[in-house]
């Protein structure tokens, strides 16, 4: 069991971060629970995983992202947006109205090393569009991957499944073998297997029925293939191979990834 902090970066952003390490999370590079309510990262680019924007239902604002494919959406509360990199792209995510809170997950899925090159895409699912499942005392959102049959729209990434559990009673379901699986508990508190857990406790799953028990407790699930090698990160582009990665530098530095210029807003520190 991981007991997560909450940590202030500047003074419109506060995360809770949760990497690999004593917990493993296949293809799951990191989960951040995060607030912000400033503008606070400008236009940046990645390249062999995808980085996954997941609104919470409550927020009270949402994001606006843009890339240099051309997309530009709005992450309202209770969507997602996924950023398929591949070969390279560049985007920005800020608050679409500044100075109201926005609270949602940032996640990195790495790619497969045979998708690393892949062609770069966004995928948007708006709130209405999020399949969900009724099952037990729990409402489950699933946003990647196949859960209790019903199955996300976005692409299949590495076997990795994605879901948004609010639980407000009892709960259960089969943690699959042969992949990495964990929860990370988000709001509220209740209980695991019969172990107490609460806002910021991420542990991991066994192979087995799982049992969660709670009024209020909100959770990530999440399990995924185990990687075949670890990957290596050179700033903001994860590679398997490092001349990948100097590929990646290579072709952002040629504005091969595209451009993106700021959007027009004050940026804090």
């Amino acid at each position: 069991m991981q007991r997560l902090t909450q940590q202030r970066v500047t003074s419109a952003f506060t995360v809770r971060s949760l990497r690999p390490g004593a917990l493993a999370m296949g293809h799951v590079l990191n989960v951040d629970h995060f607030h912000m309510s400033q503008p606070t990262f400008p236009p940046h680019p990645h390249a062999g995983f995808s980085a996954v924007t997941w609104m919470m239902p409550w927020s009270a604002g949402g994001f606006r992202n843009r890339d240099s494919r051309g997309d530009s959406s709005l992450i309202a509360p209770g969507a997602l947006h996924w950023t398929h990199a591949g070969a390279g792209m560049l985007h920005e995510e800020i608050p679409a109205q500044p100075g109201e809170v926005c609270e949602g997950l940032q996640m990195f899925v790495k790619l497969p090393e045979a998708q690393e090159l892949s062609a770069p895409r966004a995928f948007h699912v708006a709130p209405d569009e999020v399949p969900r499942v009724e099952l037990g005392g729990a409402r489950v959102r699933v946003l990647a991957g196949e859960f209790a049959g019903v199955r996300s729209s976005i692409p299949p990434h590495a076997g990795t499944t994605l879901l948004h559990a609010d639980v407000g009673g009892e709960f259960a379901f089969d943690a699959p073998s042969g992949v990495d699986a964990f929860l990370f508990v988000l709001r509220g508190r209740g209980e695991l297997d019969g172990v107490a857990v609460e806002a910021g406790v991420a542990l991991a799953l066994a192979p087995r029925r799982i049992h969660v028990r709670g009024a209020d407790l909100c959770a990530l699930v999440a399990w995924s293939e185990a990687m075949p090698t670890q990957p290596e990160f050179s700033g903001p582009f994860c590679m398997f191979r490092r001349e990948r990665l100097a590929e990646a530098r290579a072709n952002y530095a040629a504005g091969a990834m595209g451009r993106l210029a700021p959007s027009s807003v004050a940026w804090t520190r």
